[in-house]
This record gives structure tokens, sequence and C-alpha cells, in this order.
């Protein structure tokens, strides 16, 4: 960590999408500018005709190096993995080309941040089928970056407003997910929760609950067994690590709990578990974590929304708030919030 203001990478995304137009609006804006040293990792080209479309007055500033910023005002600096190669493409319109440079945006920026030369990564937003069409084997973002950093046991954590949210699957089917939860997978994500809580937000001594899977946490049976059969030993396994965690509790009632100051953190068991109370009560400024990784990565909590992209519609609220827990995460600390032998389940 250097003592001035963190230096941040943010990914420009799917180049069809809007990441580049949140890029370009987020960073000409005040807010990231006072409290960090922002280099874009993308294309400029696309970055370049994006402010033309939308009506962006913007200097853009190619670099082959990170040690070559300059971090004017009014400027916007890129870092430019394609070394300066204009990139054809149209809004809402992927192609095997820029999926490939989305790919690469990203890898480039891990790569720096485990050089120990940037503070933390923030990303735009990704189209996961145009990667999966060019041979990408992962689902998303968050495994993308645990196999680059070669981490074992890895989790997404959901941030908005009040609420902290670790998911113990992530882009599983629902129909999959009673046969995929196991004891060791959710006392994984109850350990994930407490580290990232403990390291990045500096809360000494998280208090943890954990959602359950059926209605009225089973009913004692009556509605599932997967509480006591599968969430409760993860729950009393963390108990007998020093770690102040409850559960399972039913999920109808517990993110109101969370948000009311209850708890510090919640681990969900399945994705909408997670992400309907945050978007509902932070839409628009919702913030993706990645944990487990030796590295610092937020994301925005939004597609690539092909439908506005090119219009000049696009919100960088989220981007925003993901620049802004970045920060915050990087001044708590520089180091990696896990690392296990353990595998991610």
């Amino acid at each position: 960590m250097t003592k001035s203001k963190p230096l941040i990478l943010i990914t420009m995304g799917d180049p069809c999408g809007v990441g580049p137009e949140i890029v370009l609006k987020a960073l000409i804006g005040g807010t990231p500018r006072k409290i960090c040293r922002p280099i874009v990792v993308g294309n400029a080209d696309v970055l370049t005709k994006t402010a033309a479309k939308i009506g962006l007055r913007v200097d853009i500033r190619r670099l082959d190096r990170i040690d070559d910023a300059r971090f004017k005002a009014k400027q916007i600096e890129v870092l430019d993995p394609s070394g300066g190669s204009p990139l054809p493409f149209q809004w809402g319109r992927p192609t095997a080309r820029t999926a490939a440079a989305t790919r690469d945006a990203v890898k480039r920026a891990v790569e720096l941040c485990l050089s120990g030369n940037v503070d933390a990564m923030v990303t735009a937003p990704i189209n996961k089928a145009a990667l999966q069409k060019i041979g990408f084997p992962f689902p998303g973002h968050t495994e993308f970056l645990a196999s680059l950093t070669g981490s074992k046991e890895f989790g997404m954590m959901m941030v908005g407003g009040r609420l902290k949210i670790v998911l113990t699957t992530i882009h599983e089917p629902l129909a999959s997910v009673p046969s995929i939860l196991t004891t060791d997978s959710i006392a994984s994500s109850i350990r994930l929760a407490h580290a990232a809580l403990s390291t990045w937000f500096k809360v000494p001594n998280p208090k943890i609950a954990v959602a359950a899977l059926n209605p009225h946490a089973g009913e004692e049976g009556m509605f599932g067994r997967e509480e006591a059969e599968i969430v409760l030993p993860a729950v009393q396994a963390a108990k007998k690590e020093g770690i102040d965690i409850d559960g399972p509790f039913p999920a109808d009632t517990l993110f109101r709990r969370l948000s009311e100051g209850e708890f510090d953190v919640a681990v969900a068991l399945y994705h909408d578990q997670a992400l309907i109370p945050i978007k509902l009560l932070a839409f628009g400024r919702g913030v993706n974590v990645t944990v487990g990784i030796p590295i610092i990565r937020t994301s925005v909590d939004h597609g690539t929304a092909y439908d506005i992209a090119g219009k000049g519609e696009a919100d960088p609220g989220s981007l925003i708030e993901a620049i802004r827990v970045a920060v915050r995460m990087a001044r708590a600390t520089g180091k990696p919030v896990l690392k296990s032998g353990r595998k991610k389940e």
C-alpha cells in the first residue's frame, strides 16, 4: 500500500456494453479522483469513440506502463493491453474480438495487482455468454480471478448500504442448490465472511448470521432437513473456531435484522437469496467484493445493459461505490483476506 492515495485499476468491461460509458462518467466526476489515483485498463480507442458518441469532452491518454501515469485533472489514463490497436465494435453486439479484449484487460489488471505495484482493481461488467463462446471456461469474474490468483477457497460478498452478504453458491441453477450445498462449503463461506469483515472492514469480532434454505428454517424438519443436516453443523463448527455465528435463520426475516444492524454480515446459500435484499435496499449502489483471493477486487452489481449501451443513459453510481469500497479496503490493508488449501465447493 502506498502512503499516498491508493492506485486503483478499473477494467473497462465489455466494450459493447455500458462499461466504457460508466467508467468515463465516474472518472470525469469528482469523487474517485479525490480518493484514489485511477488508471483504466482497456481499449483507448473504444473509450475515445464512446466519449464522442455520448457527448463527453475528455482527454484520454494511452499508457504503455503504469509508471507513466501523471494523474492530471480532466485526463483519463488508459493502460491498453492491445498496445493501442483500434478495436472494431458495435454497442449491444459482442464479438469474439471484443470478448477477448474483455478477458485480456481483466488478466492484465490481476497481473499488476499480484506484482504489488497496485492497491486494488475495480471491474466493469462483462458478458459471460460472449466469453464462453471464445473458450472462456469460467462462469464469471469470480472464478476467473480465483484461477488467475491460484486461490482454492474463495467467494463473493455483496455490499450495499448497511448490508454485507457472502454467497455460498454463486451462479448455480436454483434446482441444483440443495444437492450442491455441503457443510464444508457453508463453513468456508462463514470463514470468508469473518476474515473479510475482520481484515478489510476492521470489525474486531464480526457477528455473523447464516440464512436457512427452506421456509421457516425447515420448521423442525417439516419443510426440509437441510438446516439440521447441513447448515447447523457448519454453524457449530465455526463456533468451535471462535467465530461469533448464529443461525440458520429464516431468510424472510434475517435480512431485515441485518439491515437494522443486529448482525455485521450474513451468509446466504444461493444467488438470489443474497441479491434480492441488496438490490431492494441498495439498488444502483451495490458492490461485488471477491473474498478469498490475495488481491482487492470490487465490481458493479449490474450487467452490460446492451439495451442502453451507447445512448448516454447509463448510471455510474454502482461503479463509483465500487471504487469507494476498494479504496476503503486498500486503506485498511493490502493483504489477502484468506489463504487456504481447502477447495471451494
